[in-house]
């Protein structure tokens, strides 16, 4: 299955800069203290520290994200705490508590946790905004409404929103807020019959509890697909693997650019890349031979007052 972690090149820089080129810059430290002289140490940590200060603005200045800039920042640091320490006036300050040696043990051991921690937090996906989130409390359903019935005959419970004041408002607000004003196209503006997978599933008549999207794809016969295809679904879960949204692909060119449409809550229609939304980057494409994705909706199967 497809499935997307949030800025995967991040994560890996990350371990390869701090985890790794630390504890290397560490282990060159300790044999430089160990076998060389006062100049060759102190030359070592100065002339690395204003490297790495110049890479970082560099990178900075190319509009490289601060999960990139940091790590390197913080080797930086410790570089120039190696540099500083080396001073007479700090290092009677210090003793031998914060001598060169000590600076590089403690980059030597920390690098590593440091990579895994800072990664770990890099990688957290974004809370999803609350207007996003599924109101369970101001879902409406009345009691003559349809019901619908995966292939297998499975019940699948229907809702709709209840009232939202200044959805059209809200919409725009969000798309500030997250910055995609520009990054996606709007099909459709808020609608409250639905939600985004009701939008799939229902032809955006009525909304489907995201706790039964996997009954649906699992009774449906859908198919995890490593590639996409016009017409697939595509799902996006949180971190404990619950579906959480829905989208249909709606093209794929040439050069594997993947659009992706999909309802926002109760709020618009969008058309956007599977990366472009704020659902978070764990999702994975679905396909099934049937004919479309929509449940048949049985209103006689409510039970008769």
């Amino acid at each position: 299955m497809h499935e997307r972690s949030a800025d995967p090149f991040v994560f890996l820089f990350t371990i390869l800069c701090v985890g790794i080129g630390g504890s290397a810059l560490a282990l060159i430290g300790i044999w430089l203290e160990l076998r060389q002289g006062p100049r060759a140490r102190r030359g070592f940590s100065g002339i690395l520290f204003l490297f790495l200060c110049v890479l970082a603005g560099v990178l900075w200045r190319d509009d490289q994200p601060a999960g990139v800039v940091g790590p390197i920042l913080a080797l930086a640091a410790a570089c120039l705490a190696a540099y500083l320490m080396q001073g007479a006036l700090l290092r009677r300050w210090a003793s031998r508590v914060l001598e060169p040696r000590g600076v590089w043990t403690v980059l030597l051991l920390g690098s590593p946790i440091f990579a895994v921690v800072y990664a770990h937090y890099l990688n957290k996906p974004d809370a999803l905004p609350a207007f996003l989130a599924e109101p369970t409390p101001d879902r409406r359903k009345e009691a003559t409404d349809p019901i619908a019935l995966t292939d297998l005959g499975r019940e699948i419970e229907l809702f709709r929103y209840g009232e939202i004041k200044s959805p059209e408002a809200l919409e725009a607000s969000m798309l500030e807020l997250e910055r995609y004003t520009h990054e996606v196209i709007r099909i459709e503006g808020p609608n409250p019959n639905c939600n985004c997978h009701g939008w799939v599933f229902t032809g955006g008549n009525f909304g489907v509890p995201s706790e039964q999207v996997d009954t649906i794809v699992a009774d449906n016969g859908y198919v995890p697909v490593e590639r996409a295809q016009a017409g697939d679904l595509v799902i996006y879960r949180d971190d404990s693997g619950s579906p959480q949204h829905t989208g249909l692909v709606r093209f794929v060119g040439e050069d594997g650019m993947v659009l992706v449409e999909s309802k926002w809550g109760p709020l618009g229609v969008f058309l956007h890349t599977p990366e472009t939304q704020p659902y978070g980057q764990n999702f994975g494409f679905w396909r099934s031979s049937r004919l479309g994705h929509r449940l048949r909706i049985s209103p006689e199967t409510i039970p008769k007052p």
